[in-house]
């Protein structure tokens, strides 16, 4: 029975050696995702739809320094609230 597609999705088929599909559809699953979405990811990605992973890093690591901000502050009033 054919797969009903939603409003403006098509197929894509191509080519790949077994046991490389094999091995990727396995990773995906290890990874808690497919090889559906993985794909369509690195379509977005490269389409420049997805942001680019130097810009999620940049807001993590201001995050992460924020938060060891926030601790440091944290820790020198509870310092000097212990004294």
């Amino acid at each position: 029975m054919p797969r009903n597609f939603a409003e403006g999705e098509t197929q894509m088929n191509f080519r790949i050696p077994e046991d490389k599909k094999e091995a990727f559809i396995k990773k995906a699953k290890e990874n808690g995702t497919s090889a559906s979405r993985l794909l369509l990811e690195f379509i977005d990605s490269y389409l420049g739809l997805l942001p680019r992973r130097d810009d999620e890093i940049d807001k993590l690591s201001k995050k992460v320094a924020e938060l060891e901000d926030f601790r440091d502050r944290t820790e020198k009033i509870l310092g000097e609230l212990a004294a």
